[in-house]
């Protein structure tokens, strides 16, 4: 059997379908951004309940009951679609206390797309 298609159609068929595939590629990996690693050790542990409890994917309303039910205050957010969260842990192995701003970031279905971890001053726990 013979192709129907002339070379110079074929050639533009084949720059079309390696498009459409690399199009297809980029919607697959949606808009998801790997959060970036932290630098700061004392932060790796406040990283590392973050990934563990709240994956990428997670909705914003299951962002909120984690903060709220681990006492984790919020800050009013300046940008829509974003959390705010204080998180302070206790280094076990120097018994310091460590505190982040951690603002996580939704896309526009209230999925965790990505979130930024940023050490911050510690401050005395309010009684």
């Amino acid at each position: 059997m013979t192709s129907v298609l002339r070379p110079a159609e074929k050639h533009l068929f084949h720059l079309k379908v390696m498009y459409l595939l690399l199009a297809a590629l980029v919607f697959a990996s949606g808009c998801k951004q790997k959060p970036a690693e932290v630098d700061d050790p004392q932060l790796k542990p406040i990283e590392d309940i973050i990934k563990m409890n709240l994956p990428l994917g997670t909705p914003d309303a299951t962002v909120n009951h984690f903060l709220a039910i681990r006492g984790y205050p919020t800050e009013t957010s300046q940008k829509p679609g974003t959390i705010v969260a204080i998180i302070r842990h206790i280094d076990i192995a120097t018994v310091k206390p460590v505190t982040a701003r951690v603002t996580f970031y939704f896309d526009a279905n209230g999925k965790l797309n990505t979130y930024e971890i940023v050490r911050t001053f510690n401050v005395p726990v309010p009684h």
